[in-house]
This record gives structure tokens, C-alpha cells and sequence, in this order.
């Protein structure tokens, strides 16, 4: 990529029936890329390896308790994103030519315990690699669930135990 990651959007196309990732830059240059079920189905796997790897998730837990661990993790993080503001308009897209990219593989680097490489590699054998820390893991893999489910592609998308509930709590409580 041409700069540092400043805000990523995936939706889902009907008509194309994929995922549009839109990766937005600091330098105002944006990617676009095609996810297809197979390979988002492939990458939910290894997203969740490395989630698997949190040290919060040490391997003395039993598996439910890490379930639940994770899914709270995951809550903490969607709900410290925000997703209310639409993909900025005025980026330069580096994509224009072509039209999205069809993302065919990619790897998924953990760097250290909070940071994470996503590379991405098109049909054309071209690499878009970015960074991602532990929220915006959480929000990337939130974005894929959401878009599946509104895709209607079946695919057992979740982080942790689906039945793990973080409720809010009000200010000045303390416990």
C-alpha cells in the first residue's frame, strides 16, 4: 500500500454476490477489493488462528471458557469501533482502471501479540498488504460476519461463544 491504513469498509454486492473491501490510506488513496464465500470461508479460518494466539487465551483454559474470553475480547473491541461513518468519498482509487481486485489468497502474519499483516494476493499476482492492531482485527472480522449474514452465504461466521454477553456498564458504578 502506498500509506498507512486509515479506514477500512466491506460491504456486500449482490449482483457480484462478493464482498467489496474498500481499504482507505492516510494519503488519501483507497484499494478495492473482491472477497469471494470460498476464500472469505478461508480466511475466517485463519483470522480466527490468530485470535487464537491472544496470550489472554492461555492453554491452561478449558475450550468454553476460552470461547467466552474470546467472545467478550471481540465484543470490547466492536463496541469501541465506530462504524458510523461512511468510506470517505474523496480518495484517490488506486483500483479505477481495473475495477475491484479478486483477491485469490492471501496470508495472515501475526506481528507480535497486538499486531497483524493481512496479505492479500489478486488473480493478477499482485500483494496488498496491511496492518491491522487487535480492534481493527475485531472490526474486520465484525464487518465479515455482518456482510455474510446479509449475504445470506450460510457460513458459520462467529468470534468465541455467540451466547457471551458484556453488558454495559453505567458510569460511576463500580464493582
Amino acid at each position: 500500500m502506498t500509506g498507512p491504513l486509515h479506514q477500512l469498509t466491506l460491504t456486500f454486492d449482490p449482483v457480484q454476490d462478493r464482498m467489496l473491501l474498500r481499504i482507505g490510506t492516510a494519503d488519501d488513496t483507497e484499494y478495492q477489493l473482491w472477497l469471494t464465500r470460498r476464500f472469505v470461508k478461508v480466511l475466517w479460518g485463519a483470522l480466527m488462528q490468530t485470535l487464537d494466539r491472544n496470550p489472554e487465551l492461555g492453554k491452561d483454559l478449558l475450550p468454553d471458557v476460552r470461547d467466552a474470553v474470546k467472545a467478550m475480547d471481540h465484543q470490547e473491541a466492536v463496541q469501541s469501533s465506530d462504524f458510523s461513518q461512511s468510506h470517505a468519498e474523496g480518495n484517490v482509487n488506486l483500483t479505477s482502471n481495473t475495477g475491484p481486485l479478486l483477491i485469490t489468497g492471501g496470508q495472515v502474519k501475526p506481528v507480535g501479540p497486538e499486531n497483524t499483516v493481512l496479505a492479500l494476493k489478486t488473480v493478477d499476482n499482485m500483494s496488498v498488504q496491511f496492518g491491522l492492531n487487535k480492534q481493527l482485527l475485531h472490526a474486520l472480522c465484525h464487518m465479515m460476519i455482518t456482510s455474510a449474514h446479509k449475504a445470506e452465504w450460510d457460513l458459520d461466521l462467529q468470534v468465541g461463544d455467540p451466547q457471551v454477553f458484556v453488558p454495559d456498564t453505567p458510569a460511576g458504578v463500580v464493582h
